[in-house]
């Protein structure tokens, strides 16, 4: 018996940018690729966490049709996001496998729907928007949707990340943020995401550290990962705009001109060694193509 399997290229994304915390976010031009197969045959629970996210998702999204799901559906990655790490792993999985349902059904879902389900799975929109759309988006939660707008960013930009083999489990990460704030670090907050997005659509590149500077969850996730700050210190020695820690982290991204951008990603690395920890680093660019189905095939049915 045959089974359909779907093909779906999801970019990772590194979110929050500093201030616009569960609301801005980014693509990376470093894609996964899922595979994800449906198919008639029941098949053995999983052990895979991201391919449990998968799965969840395409169901989610069969609910949202109205429709029953098939009974077998698997997700095998040809290219793997790192799990814990900020990069946005949970919502490339969420995005796969609602994209793959989508698709599989004739596309009966807008892609505000889609946007919907993989951020109701996430909690927010701020990775699974660009992972969707590409780009620099701010995204919002009203209601029972999930809004958002591109945002402009000039040319000639790249991004070093650093991947510390350190993981930071967003739901471990949250544990670390209060329950509530004052009102001076909100409008402080408030006002820098604002800045960054001005700042971005501008070209007022002097702006961004500035722009970056948060104060409601990065040094109250420091804790967790005592190299951050001097790893952003580090970043803008070398010649970064700017450095942020990527969604609920471990990861580091920093914004630099896409002619010195290497120095930075060095001088991350060699700063997360200094104190102790591994990783490895990367030069990447912002994305503008977001999520897209790459390949649509009969396969043999999964055992």
């Amino acid at each position: 018996m045959h089974a359909t399997a779907v093909t779906v290229r999801v970019p990772a994304t590194s979110a929050n940018l500093g201030c616009g915390f569960d609301c801005l976010g980014l693509a990376l031009d470093l894609f996964a690729s899922v595979t994800v197969t449906f198919s008639d045959g029941e098949h053995s629970p999983l052990d895979d966490v991201g391919e449990r996210m998968v799965i969840t998702a395409a169901r989610q999204a069969y609910a949202l049709m109205g429709k029953a799901p098939p009974a077998g559906i698997r997700a095998r990655y040809g290219v793997a996001i790192p799990l814990g790490r900020g990069l946005g792993a949970s919502a490339v999985a969420r995005v796969a496998g609602v994209l793959a349902a989508n698709e599989l059904e004739g596309g009966p879902l807008s892609a505000e729907a889609c946007l919907t389900v993989a951020s109701e799975l996430e909690g927010h929109g701020d990775n699974a928007c660009p992972a969707l759309y590409g780009g620099m988006q701010v995204c919002v939660h009203a209601g029972s949707r999930f809004l958002n707008a591109p945002c402009s960013y000039p040319k000639g930009l790249a991004l070093a990340i650093l991947i510390p083999e350190h993981a930071m489990p967003t739901k471990e990460a949250r544990k670390a943020l209060p329950d509530g704030y004052s009102r001076a670090d909100a409008v402080h907050n408030v006002g820098r995401a604002a800045l960054f997005v001005a700042a971005m659509a501008n070209g007022r590149l002097d702006l961004l550290d500035e722009a970056t500077n948060d104060v409601i969850h990065q040094h109250q996730r420091a804790s967790m990962f005592p190299p951050m700050f001097d790893i952003f210190t580090a970043a803008k020695g070398a010649g970064a705009h700017a450095a942020w820690l990527s969604g609920a982290g471990s990861s580091v991204a920093a914004i630099a001109p896409e002619d010195g951008v290497r120095p930075v990603a060095a001088a991350m690395l060699a700063g997360l060694q200094a104190q102790g920890y591994e990783g490895r680093s990367l030069v990447t660019r912002i994305s503008p193509a977001g999520a897209t189905v790459a390949k649509i095939e009969l396969v043999d049915e999964p055992r």
